[in-house]
């Protein structure tokens, strides 16, 4: 009788403490296991989705300077916003529908045109392009004469200070007003001596090395030939920005059998980059590759 009640009192005991191991240890284990199998939950809502959205509306609405606006404090408010590339994206569109059509803006200069005036010389009176101008005042050119200017005639100059980052990180070309972010563009293809090299196992990935150069010339090709924008092809040119740091030539080739392409490769981008970066940058301006 004796040994039944031990044996009794035993399986109580032991029985309990599994039982408890079970719901202390074991259970809580199998738990987090289901746990982890399961996919990820959806990531929580942005707050700073509703600020974007009152941009979208006022771009929407046709009124770009207050968009504009709109857009520059968010990026600068919310840079680690889900929204922050969409917001430079469209900020970028914004700048470029302002500065390379003739839509008013409070930051566009009006120049007077005198006698004697062409739009070369306007262009280097105001520091500033002949095709920016041209863009910016809806200004076409006349057969083989060019654009003609009118004594008196009111020109909207926009005041821009530009100038270029290459950006590895990011992986675009872009274009900084007064240091400010004024547009990108996606780079389509490096070239060989500038792709990123996959890191050799154990070791850290070599630093990537700042350089820092200038916009030497701005070129348009038609069937090998250069030509200006007062030519009548120039709107179906291939367009090169010529950059004084090695392989950094920007152009829109992607063939690498086609003969216009800059000698020692260059950076690709496509041709609505090229040709809007050809009316906004001037000789001189600043190129940093990072």
């Amino acid at each position: 009788m004796k040994a039944l009640v031990i044996i009794v009192l035993a399986v109580v005991i032991f029985g309990s403490g599994g039982y408890g191991v079970y719901w202390m240890i074991i259970k809580p284990n199998q738990a987090l296991k289901e746990e982890k199998a399961q996919p990820p939950g959806p990531p929580p809502p942005d707050p700073t989705v509703p600020e974007f959205d009152k941009c979208v509306a006022l771009r929407k609405s046709g009124k770009l300077v207050p968009a504009r606006a709109a857009f520059y404090t968010f990026i600068e408010q919310y840079p680690e916003s889900s929204k922050s590339g969409e917001a430079k994206d469209m900020l970028g569109e914004i700048n470029t529908q302002i500065y390379l059509t003739p839509y008013p803006a409070p930051d566009k200069e009006i120049y007077v045109v005198k006698k004697g005036d062409v739009i070369d010389r306007v262009a280097r009176q105001t520091k500033t392009t002949s095709e920016l101008i041209a863009r910016a005042n809806g200004l076409k050119a006349n057969n083989a004469r060019g654009i003609i200017l009118q004594i008196n005639q009111k020109l909207s100059i926009p005041r821009l200070d530009l100038s270029l980052v290459i950006s590895r990180k990011h992986e675009k070309v872009m274009v900084l007003d007064k240091g400010k972010f004024f547009k990108w563009y996606p780079i389509l293809k490096w070239p060989p001596q500038l792709e990123k090299k996959p890191p050799t196992p154990g070791r850290p990935a070599p630093p990537v090395l700042k350089q820092v150069g200038k916009v030497t010339d701005r070129m348009a090709w038609v069937n090998n030939a250069r030509v200006t924008y007062a030519d009548p092809t120039y709107l179906q040119a291939t367009h090169w920005i010529q950059i004084n740091i090695p392989h950094c030539t920007l152009h829109p080739i992607l063939d690498e059998k086609a003969e216009n392409r800059p000698p020692g490769g260059g950076i690709v981008l496509s041709p609505r980059a090229l040709e809007e970066l050809g009316a906004l940058l001037n000789k001189g301006d600043v190129v940093t590759l990072e």
